[in-house]
């Protein structure tokens, strides 16, 4: 099986223009990405995705390959399918471009559920909510997962509601996903449904059509950069990993 990761990088973010160039710790936030994923010995490549020029002339500095994407892409999977258009493979794993903290080794174990269920269409990395709060933020995806692993809905609300069991976990995203070439070209097909057009989530364009997304729970620090703040606390725990290892 050939295994792409894919390191969607936009530029033009509407909260926080330019974070993949947020500087943490002396290197851009992109190239932290990069890197853990180049850790990962199962990709065949590791491709950075972007719209910007300023993004590809950084990548060149730093030695990273990247490649540049039309910018009218409306979510980070339809620039995949743009690279996937020049880059053939059987399973693209896409690394949110904002999400510095997650593993080399999670991504691994989602590469590991992809050749494990065959029948999944797509496989995304999940972790259970550590502070009840965070559960009503609506730019952190929920999920409602069945007993077997499979993704049942995505929404912005807090799913499923407690009712009757109340020590019910919730599950969250993680900005890590594969899916393969087969419904990466099904999705490019379809048009958003009135459920993703509604919630804002593009993976919805799958479960609305019936195919099946597997979950992979990892114990993750994962943490998505949407506002100065959340670069600080990035900031923070990265120059804490490096106290440590000095």
């Amino acid at each position: 099986m050939k295994i792409i990761g894919v390191i969607p990088a936009r530029f033009k973010s509407s909260r926080f223009p330019g974070k993949p160039l947020a500087d943490i710790c002396g290197k851009p936030m992109i190239w932290w990405v990069y890197q853990e994923a180049k850790k990962v010995k199962e990709f065949d490549n590791v491709i950075v995705a972007t719209e910007s020029n300023l993004i590809i002339d950084e990548c060149e500095k730093l030695g990273i390959n990247s490649m540049i994407t039309s910018d009218s892409h409306p979510t980070g999977t339809d620039r995949v399918a743009e690279v996937a258009q020049h880059v053939d493979a059987d399973l693209y794993v896409i690394i949110m471009g904002d999400e510095p903290l997650i593993s080399a080794c999670d991504e691994k174990k989602l590469i590991d559920s992809a050749l494990n269920f065959p029948d999944a269409d797509a496989i995304m990395l999940t972790e259970k909510f550590k502070y009840p709060v965070d559960a009503l933020n609506t730019t952190t995806i929920k999920l409602a997962i069945n007993d077997d692993g499979y993704l049942i809905f995505m929404s912005r609300s807090a799913i499923p509601y407690p009712k009757e069991a109340i020590g019910y976990d919730l599950y969250k995203n993680v900005g890590c996903y594969a899916i393969r070439k087969k419904a990466l070209d099904f999705y490019l097909s379809k048009k958003p449904g009135n459920i993703e057009r509604a919630e804002g989530i593009e993976l919805l364009r799958l479960l609305e059509n019936h195919k099946k997304i597997m979950t992979v729970v990892v114990d993750s620090e994962s943490m998505a950069v949407d506002t100065q703040k959340d670069i600080e606390r990035i900031r923070k725990i990265f120059k804490e990993r490096q106290n440590l290892t000095k």
